[in-house]
């Protein structure tokens, strides 16, 4: 019997940054809306299964900018049970960021988050290397 093999790949149209900050989610969000002139507000939160069927929830924040149709999503990385990638266990937060093109916007945005007070720091994620690289699609 011939067996068929299925391949999926997405495509990670988006720009991730990785920040370290230990704080509670609430708090960052406040800095980042303080400091970066956002109104990042809290939504629903990304629901996972783990291996034992049980349900990790991770706390998600979602601004639209009409102008240059952005959309910039703050998700912890830490849930109740466990980590939305675990392979970068050292990430708090993740800033997602769709259409954010040029790399002088990515560069001074980096900037700024590194200069927020609890803001251990922040750096550029290649999404496509990640192994739960899925986990970022919702």
């Amino acid at each position: 019997m011939n067996k068929k093999v299925l391949k999926v790949s997405f495509d990670f149209d988006f720009t991730l940054i990785g920040i370290s900050a230990p704080t509670r989610d609430y708090r960052f969000c406040w800095f980042l809306n303080k400091e970066l002139s956002f109104n990042l507000t809290k939504t629903d939160d990304i629901i996972l299964m783990n291996k034992q069927n049980e349900e990790i929830y991770f706390s998600r924040y979602h601004q639209h900018f009409e102008e240059g149709e952005q959309d910039f999503y703050l998700i912890t990385n830490k849930g109740t049970e466990g980590y939305l990638i675990p392979e970068r266990k050292e990430i708090d937060f993740f800033l997602l960021i769709q259409n954010l093109n040029y790399q002088n916007e990515k560069d001074a945005l980096i900037a700024k988050i590194n200069k927020i007070s609890i803001t251990q720091t922040a750096f550029f994620v290649d999404a496509n290397k990640l192994k739960s690289k899925e986990n970022l699609l919702f």
